[in-house]
Order: C-alpha cells, then sequence, then structure tokens
C-alpha cells in the first residue's frame, strides 16, 4: 500500500472514532446535533490530518504538527457542541487518547510507523 493510501486509511479510522467518541460523549442528550458533529470531524480530523501530513518531515517540531491539531481536537467541540461538565469529564480524556491508540493499533496491526515521532511500537511480526 502507498502512502496516500496508507493516509487515507488512516483519516477513515480516525473519522469513525472521533464521530464514535462524540457520540458517546453527547449520548444522553435528548436531540443529538448530528450536522455539527460532521462539521467538526470534517475540520479536526480532515484537517488537521491534512496539516500534520503537510507539515511532519518538513522540519517542523514535533509539538507544531501535533500540538494544532491537538489543540483543535481538545477544544473545539467542547466549544461549540456546549458541552456540559459531565460531558467534559469524559470527552477531554478519550480525546487525549483517540490518537496515540489508532497510531498504536495500525502499528502493531500492520506495522505502519508513519507520523509516530515519540516513541515505537513494534509490529506484532517483529516480535515473533
Amino acid at each position: 500500500m502507498n502512502d496516500i493510501e496508507k493516509f487515507l486509511v488512516y483519516m477513515f479510522v480516525a473519522l469513525i472514532v472521533f464521530v464514535a467518541v462524540l457520540l458517546l460523549t453527547l449520548r444522553k442528550r435528548i436531540q443529538r446535533p448530528d450536522f455539527k458533529i460532521i462539521i467538526l470531524a470534517l475540520i479536526v480530523v480532515v484537517g488537521g490530518m491534512i496539516f500534520a501530513r503537510i507539515t511532519y518531515g518538513k522540519g517542523v517540531p514535533w509539538w507544531i504538527f501535533y500540538g494544532l491539531p491537538a489543540f483543535f481536537t481538545f477544544v473545539l467541540p467542547p466549544m461549540v457542541l456546549r458541552m456540559s461538565k459531565r460531558e467534559l469529564l469524559f470527552y477531554i480524556p478519550v480525546s487525549i487518547l483517540m490518537g496515540p491508540v489508532v497510531h498504536i493499533f495500525f502499528s502493531f496491526s500492520f506495522g505502519w510507523h508513519d507520523y509516530m515521532p515519540l516513541f515505537y511500537v513494534p509490529w506484532w511480526h517483529e516480535l515473533l
């Protein structure tokens, strides 16, 4: 699989995970803001991943190509969706784990070590 195909797979999985986390966070709301969730997913996940892809490996420090998308992940949904304290207490810790879990999954399961500058996760095949 070439780099663009891998990137699109990462993006698709991250999009699904992000939307699932938002739906789970807002599960007790009577009226769910589905349109806002879709727009947020496009901005945060698609926009953030494209930004990270463009800046990764270009001499930009990791805290910028990870930091800006992470900032928007942590700040934009609570503001746009006007999350309650209960929702925030669930969303913030889970949102911190979303990106690393997706990267660890792909690294361990498929040996795709793209975009993981902070630590190395071996492919399961390397452990045999």
